[in-house]
């Protein structure tokens, strides 16, 4: 099971990059530092990112399309509170992440899922998104190994609210006609909550995705568990 953003695709430019252009197109007149900042503020205060799954409540995170899409133009209005209006900015920014082509797949990904079929696994994206990533994912040919692909707007919660993992679990079941356990399921992704404490707590097995490849004492997360490149992956599951 593998988170989508930052673990098998990546905007083209940044986000940050995309969002510093937008916004001042519509008139804001924020640094780059100061959208990147306000940007992870936004992420932890709209989207619970990095709030410790332990404390997470079964049920509290719903998701829908209609959801995502107001978190998301709350999350502007938070991030750019210099621009007057910022409903076109929003309509601009929304657009532009429902084009597959500004999308791109990380280097490591097609080898990896290769080599992860070759091994007999069940294969699926499963991320906190709206139904904007299916047409994402289905752009990409080397995506065509993926079983499923699971938004959090279809399941109707978010990670790491346990009802995902539920949901994807029941779902991933019932494809394959059989009950799985959760020792069966594993999570690779990014956010070290999202992606590894949250679906750890579920029982699955999970590897925490770091790309920057610096060492980061402070993350609470067993050096077996943690992988630089989706490229170690295969050989981390044989």
């Amino acid at each position: 099971m593998l988170d989508a953003v930052s673990t098998v695709i990546e905007t083209q430019p940044s986000v940050i990059d995309v969002y510093l252009r937008y916004g001042r197109k519509f008139g804001s007149a924020l640094e780059k530092a100061d959208v990147k900042r306000r940007f992870e503020v936004a992420r932890r205060k709209l989207f619970s990112v990095d709030t410790p799954a332990k404390e997470q409540v079964e049920g509290a995170l719903t998701s829908s399309d209609a959801i995502e899409r107001e978190l998301w133009r709350r999350f502007i209005d938070f991030v750019f509170d210099d621009v007057n209006d910022s409903t076109e900015l929003f309509d601009a920014l929304w657009n532009f992440f429902a084009v597959p082509e500004n999308w791109s797949l990380y280097t490591d990904v097609a080898e990896c899922l290769s080599q992860l079929k070759q091994q007999g696994c069940y294969l699926a994206i499963a991320s906190n998104f709206d139904s904007r990533l299916i047409p994402i994912a289905r752009h990409f040919e080397e995506l065509s190994a993926v079983d499923d692909v699971f938004c959090s707007a279809s399941l109707g919660f978010r990670k790491p609210d346990p009802a995902f993992y539920r949901q994807v679990l029941e779902k991933v079941s019932r494809s394959l006609g059989t009950e799985l356990a959760s020792e069966d399921i594993i999570f690779v992704g990014d956010c070290i909550e999202n992606d590894f404490h949250g679906p750890r707590r579920m029982g699955w097995s999970a590897f925490w995705l770091d790309r920057t490849g610096e060492p980061r004492a402070e993350v609470d997360c067993p050096p077996s568990c943690r992988i630089e490149s989706l490229a170690e992956l295969p050989a981390a599951l044989s």
